[in-house]
């Protein structure tokens, strides 16, 4: 999978960027650093044209024009001190985003049961 990034902001770890998007299934991914942490942010290749009704230019004629372009959701999934905090990181998350909340919340009340914090 080729990572799309060069229109963003750049990532400050590739070959960490591609390890990641093995364990997340996403269109982009970039390593952030801010202090002594490093961030994991994966993107979803979109287009306007799936979210109905959100770009319509009125002409003054009163007439409609869809505008459609080509953008990139992201969002910030993991987060570590070091590389391997973040793989387990993103592990994590994608461990947890295959839940329901059903099946959440009873892990974390098995987890309050035995005394362990998740």
């Amino acid at each position: 999978m080729e990572n799309k990034t060069e229109h963003m902001v750049p990532d400050h770890d590739p070959i960490l960027s591609k390890k990641c998007m093995e364990i997340i299934p996403c269109d982009t991914a970039r390593i952030t650093k801010v202090g002594d942490r490093i961030f994991l942010i994966i993107g979803f290749d979109k287009n306007t044209k799936d979210d109905s009704g959100q770009w319509i230019e009125v002409l003054e004629d009163g007439s409609r024009i869809n505008r459609d372009w080509d953008y990139t959701e992201e969002h910030c999934v993991a987060m570590g001190k070091t590389e391997d905090e973040l793989i387990e990181s993103a592990k994590e998350y994608q461990r947890l985003s295959k839940m329901t909340i059903a099946e959440y919340i009873q892990e974390l009340k098995e987890g309050s049961n035995n005394g362990t914090k998740i």
